[in-house]
């Protein structure tokens, strides 16, 4: 059963607003706001009149290597009023159930980030639509800078694709509405992590890791938990304590522990879990030679993802970054594909320390891939769920 939720995250129940009025010639409106997104992938297309409320406008940046330009303008029309919490007779405590480090503006930027595979980021707001002036006028931003791009590599460690289209999204940005909004809310903050990951993945890859295993682990938890009833996951994630349980007082103490424990279920199976439900075909360009390849099977998928997996524990929890080989570019040959395999030697040696091959198993590029495409698989999982339940 899904916990209840007291208020949808702004960019859903703003497009549920919209839809709710369309057929209402006393429809609320209450002005309008755009919002440039930087990017330095190359977009072509928009989505002007088929995103409810919002449109995706393509800028046409001049140039875009190695820096981050105004690729996309984000154009908002808000049908309920934009408020941090709508509901100012709350009680005085914290309410953070929706909150994920951002404004809405940068939800519909992280989807839209996920849902293309490129770096983007949403500016401050920069034109407003309102009664005394339909047609906008300028705002100077004044709540944040620009945001800025850095690369210490002469090649990218995630090179940007080499051209990517707005039109190929649009079905997929189209479920925002219907899905549900606990879930809604889950997926949001796991593109946010995958966004920020991307980001700074040329410049502090190490920490780009990180981010991309969470946005994996916050996917997971929110899938893996919501799946069955408490005591069905803790006898499938840990199956002797839910033994032992039940050995003890029966089925009713252990759906008590089981539901006392519903979010402390084991984080590896959980992630391990969602990656084998979740994990993509092999990429469509690989490189020649089989000594850069990784076998792409889940038996041993799972053992490089339960590597990382430990690896993403020991950095947080001991300090100990990411292996250096997994955070350098991905070596090349005569293909041009990118090497899969962090280490296509017998070790690595570098900054004082050295690696096999097991202990380094994949590049971050690689990762990246089984990381977008497990959380757009997830995505499409959540439009279906809510499709059939709306029958």
């Amino acid at each position: 059963m899904l916990p209840e939720l007291p208020r949808r995250l702004i960019s859903q129940s703003n497009w549920i607003a919209f839809l709710a009025g369309t057929d209402d010639p006393n429809q609320v409106y209450y002005g309008g706001a755009e919002y440039p997104m930087y990017s330095d992938a190359w977009v072509v297309g928009e989505l002007d009149d088929e995103l409810g409320p919002y449109a995706l406008l393509n800028a046409v940046p001049f140039n875009r290597e190695n820096r981050a330009a105004i690729a996309i303008i984000l154009r908002v029309f808000f049908y309920e009023p934009h408020t941090i919490i709508s509901n100012h007779n709350l009680p005085l405590k914290t309410v953070d159930d929706g909150y994920h480090g951002a404004w809405f503006s940068e939800e519909l930027a992280a989807l839209t980030s996920l849902a293309l595979g490129i770096r983007l980021k949403c500016g401050d707001e920069i034109r407003r639509f309102d009664d005394r002036d339909p047609y906008g006028r300028f705002v100077s931003p004044w709540t944040k800078h620009a945001p800025t791009l850095a690369y210490r590599h002469n090649q990218a460690i995630i090179p940007a694709p080499p051209q990517v289209s707005l039109n190929d999204i649009r079905a997929r940005l189209q479920t925002i509405p219907h899905l549900d909004p606990y879930l809604y809310k889950e997926l949001v903050r796991a593109a946010r992590s995958y966004q920020d990951a991307l980001w700074i993945a040329e410049s502090e890859p190490h920490l780009a890791w990180l981010l991309m295993v969470s946005a994996l682990e916050i996917a997971a938890s929110a899938h893996v938990t919501l799946r069955g009833t408490p005591a069905d996951n803790l006898e499938e994630l840990q199956p002797t304590l839910a033994e032992i349980v039940h050995n003890s007082g029966g089925d009713e103490l252990l759906d008590g522990v089981a539901d006392q424990l519903k979010n402390l279920f084991s984080a590896t199976k959980k992630f391990l879990l969602f990656c084998e439900e979740f994990y993509p075909p092999e990429p469509a360009v690989r490189p020649d030679h089989g000594y850069q390849r990784i076998e792409w099977n889940w038996p041993s998928l799972k053992k490089i993802l339960k590597k990382v997996y430990e690896l993403r524990s020991r950095a947080l929890h001991a300090g100990v970054p990411f292996p250096a080989p997994m955070c350098t570019h991905p070596d090349r040959r005569e293909s041009g594909a990118p090497a899969e395999r962090a280490i296509t030697a017998l070790a690595s040696q570098t900054l004082g320390a050295q690696w096999i091959p097991e202990d380094a198993p994949i590049t971050l590029h690689t990762f990246q891939y089984i990381v977008r495409s497990a959380l757009l698989a997830w995505w499409d999982h959540l439009a279906e769920s809510a499709k059939q339940a709306d029958k």
